[in-house]
């Protein structure tokens, strides 16, 4: 086999790995569930109700009403109920939302952690080229300008824990997502993908490298996605997200997956690798 057929096959795992920096599928938004939007309402007529009140009071007592709405016009999370995951997913959807209309400045930074090119001599072959998805990655570590997820669609289901401590000037939101774990095509309705995003199909990037044929149907691909979280510091005031981070681990595995590159035929058996994604805001 020559040293470019060799190159063509390590890639096959390697390209694998780096395709997590095309992550951040995103699913179509889609409206808030009924009870919520009643919630909304809700609040709306017992914020104007509240109002109505504080101008039939008197002077001194008109006086702190109107100071305590102030308060709470720049308190965006004492809309939402803190104490529960419903209510802390709640407010980092809407705070989200409100950060993307006017644009952010963040950077995505994608790291090997970990990779075994699994048995026998293609194995050795493809951990010789290490370096490579290395450099893939951290040539695909780059700026973004907008919060990546389908975050509107993220629910109190696809969270393990939600907590938000309000600090009256600002409030820090720390949200860890249940784990995911697809095949060879994305899953944009998972609970990673909803928060952080997920690698888009890697059998399509496979499928581009030129006279190499990849053969699934005895095999297994596996994305799973751990250590999800989510973390921002919101501006009470904004209701905007001042700073934040989103980072996952995502393990890709493939096994009995057969490789023919021209006329020669090769199986990737236990090829393992790590990839660190993190967003920094």
């Amino acid at each position: 086999m020559t040293v470019r057929k060799l190159l063509a096959l390590a890639l096959v795992f390697v390209i694998t790995l780096s395709m997590a920096a095309c992550g951040g599928n995103e699913a179509d938004t889609t409206t808030l569930p009924a009870d919520e939007t009643t919630e909304a309402v809700s609040d709306e007529t017992t914020a104007a109700a509240d109002e109505t009140e504080a101008i039939t009071e008197p002077a001194d007592e008109q006086t702190n009403a109107t100071t305590n709405m102030a308060e709470e016009e720049t308190t965006e999370a004492g809309e939402f109920d803190l104490t529960t995951a419903e209510g802390v997913v709640s407010l980092y959807k809407d705070a989200a939302a409100k950060t993307n209309k006017a644009g952010i400045s963040a950077n995505k930074v994608m790291s090997l952690a970990y990779l075994d090119g699994g048995e026998g001599a293609i194995g050795t072959i493809i951990n010789m080229f290490e370096p490579i998805a290395r450099k893939a990655l951290a040539k695909n570590s780059t700026p973004i300008s907008k919060i990546e997820g389908s975050f509107e669609n993220l629910t109190a289901s696809d969270v393990k824990s939600a907590k938000a401590v309000d600090d009256g000037k600002t409030t820090t939101v720390t949200i860890v997502l249940k784990e995911q774990t697809d095949g060879i095509k994305g899953n944009p309705n998972g609970p990673v993908a909803h928060g952080v995003g997920v690698l888009d199909g890697i059998d399509t990037a496979i499928g581009e490298l030129d006279g190499v044929n990849v053969d699934y149907s005895e095999g297994t691909v596996k994305l799973k996605y751990t250590n999800a979280t989510i973390k921002v510091v919101i501006d009470n005031t904004t209701g905007k997200i001042k700073s934040g981070k989103w980072n996952f681990d995502v393990n890709v595995s493939l096994d009995n997956i057969g490789v023919k590159i021209s006329i020669v035929k090769v199986t990737l058996k236990g090829a393992q690798g790590i990839v660190k994604y993190e967003i920094t805001m």
